[in-house]
């Protein structure tokens, strides 16, 4: 059971206060869900109101469109209406609000925008840690082997909050006087990441955060002790978008798996599609069936989101061994509804049917 399902009346009925309603609204309308239809008197009963102010506060529920008032019959009952058509408009007027916000604050005019090109390796080793631990949905790291250490403890704090983790780790340089011992056994991976993989030597160093922020620089410059190139950070999540694009396109699929996370707990809801589609790839090489919840839109629209649910039949995906996508950033699931088959990415996706911004994944 989800937590939207185990929430108690008191917290629902002070959670749809903080959307607009008033205690009374509130307690009214909770009132008529929970009888799907009934009568004034019925409703106002429960609601310890008078049968009259039950008119009068349905009239401003319908309004809105919670309920609809079916005065044509005798006696007038109150009916509320399906939850995801009446929280529908909510959820579009938020989108709306939301972009807008998002809008003005991508334009602001600050440090947090900003390139910076750093020369110390500590502290770009400080950077790391730093922004690691504030990642609140993805990490993705490729560093030398001889950095984990240094920030490893970040990684698993990283895990422990549910942060998808996908790391790569470039062989230890003999030039730089290591012994070139990369095994699992001697990296020490346990919970470090969702999947761990070894990469070839002399790839760049590079970090992504919520893809939105991170660094990147040559492999020498992490890789050796007296090296003079330097490191880049950004905070643009334009960036960071082709940034993470180049690595699953490139760097991800000539590494060498090594460590591979079990899967999460059900549900799972997740803002980053990546982590929906790991997820949901380890869950059904386990055997599990899934039914997916997306908050999606047709793909290169401006329609409004709307909730899409169905049964995950299939999965397109370049993260886990063996892959299944014909490209390295395709990662997206195939969706039955009952009626028809639909092929969903995440936000700003190109090849599939539809976009989609939030996902749960639950046992079918």
């Amino acid at each position: 059971m989800s937590d939207h399902e185990r929430m108690d009346t008191a917290t629902l009925r002070e959670t749809l206060q903080h959307y607009g309603l008033s205690e009374t609204e509130a307690e009214t309308y909770l009132a008529v869900v929970e009888r799907g239809s009934a009568t004034a008197s019925t409703i106002a009963d429960a609601a310890g109101v008078s049968t009259s102010y039950v008119y009068d506060i349905c009239d401003r529920l319908a309004t809105e469109g919670f309920v609809s008032v079916e005065d044509h019959r005798t006696p007038t009952r109150i009916r509320a209406v399906d939850p995801a058509e009446a929280f529908g408009a909510l959820r579009s007027e938020l989108d709306t609000v939301e972009s807008a916000v998002t809008a003005r604050y991508e334009q602001r005019a600050d440090d947090d925008n900003s390139f910076e090109v750093v020369k110390s390796r500590s502290t770009i080793v400080k950077r790391l840690e730093q922004y690691i631990d504030a990642a609140e949905h993805e990490v993705v790291l490729q560093i030398p082997s001889r950095r984990l250490p240094e920030v490893r403890e970040s990684l698993r704090r990283a895990r422990e909050r549910g942060v998808l983790v996908l790391l790569t780790l470039s062989p230890n340089d003999r030039s730089s006087g290591d012994e070139p011992d990369d095994s699992p056994s001697s990296l020490d991976l346990d919970g470090v990441a969702t999947v761990v993989r070894i990469g070839l030597g002399g790839a760049p160093s590079l970090l992504s955060i919520d893809q939105q922020r991170g660094f990147v620089s040559p492999a020498t410059m992490l890789s050796w002790d007296h090296d003079e190139t330097r490191a880049i950070t950004f905070s643009q999540e334009a960036i960071a978008a082709v940034l993470v694009g180049s690595y699953l396109g490139n760097y991800w699929p000539i590494g060498e798996t090594v460590a591979v996370t079990r899967p999460p707990e059900l549900p799972l809801t997740s803002r980053m599609f990546r982590h929906s589609v790991l997820a949901a790839t380890l869950h059904r090489r386990a055997g599990q069936r899934l039914t997916a919840e997306l908050y999606a839109r047709p793909t290169g629209t401006d329609d409004p989101f709307e909730t899409i649910v169905g049964e995950v039949v299939d999965v397109r995906q370049n993260l886990l061994d063996p892959p299944d996508s014909d490209f390295g950033f395709e990662n997206s699931l195939v969706v039955d509804t009952g009626d028809r088959r639909v092929s969903v990415g995440g936000i700003d996706a190109f090849l599939e049917e539809y976009e989609t911004k939030q996902t749960t994944l639950r046992p079918a």
